[in-house]
């Protein structure tokens, strides 16, 4: 009797682990990711290829770029796998980022995404990433914003 006991001890613990690191990361919320504005300083708010170039520069220390045109102030990241401790290959994060279009250079708008692989059919379950979003938009807001983010 006691062997059986000890036996499915073993595999409930199996079976915790299996469970638990197929898991997303507890930063992961699945919700549509929204924008959020950055208010651009004085001296960057009315030099538009400065505020560019700063956020490019700022973006490319820690992302890869995939896309960026200067004309209409888009950029997006490749997907970026793994983060805040997700599974390497059932998770991932990207960042898009827009100037509001024009001459304007007054604001930039940042979204955050994250991808979660629910399964081994390709179904990834969208919404973003708490950290990943706290981290985009402190490094941005500090480069480029009027007031650095106290959340």
């Amino acid at each position: 009797m006691k062997g059986r006991y000890e036996v499915l001890k073993v595999v409930l613990v199996a079976v915790a682990l299996l469970v638990c690191g197929a898991c997303a990361p507890s930063s992961f919320v699945k919700s549509s990711p929204g924008w959020k504005v950055i208010e651009v300083r004085e001296g960057l708010n009315n030099d538009c290829n400065k505020a560019w170039q700063t956020t490019v520069d700022t973006v490319a220390r820690n992302w890869d770029i995939e896309m960026m045109d200067k004309e209409s102030g888009y950029l997006r990241t490749t997907w970026t796998y793994g983060f805040s401790g997700g599974i390497y290959n059932r998770y991932r994060v990207r960042l898009t980022l827009k100037f509001p279009g024009g001459n304007q250079c007054n604001k930039l708008e940042v979204r955050t995404e994250a991808q979660w692989l629910a399964d081994y059919y390709g179904n990834w379950i969208e919404g973003f990433d708490t950290t990943f979003n706290r981290d985009v938009y402190s490094a941005l807001s500090g480069r480029l914003g009027r007031t650095v983010p106290t959340e």
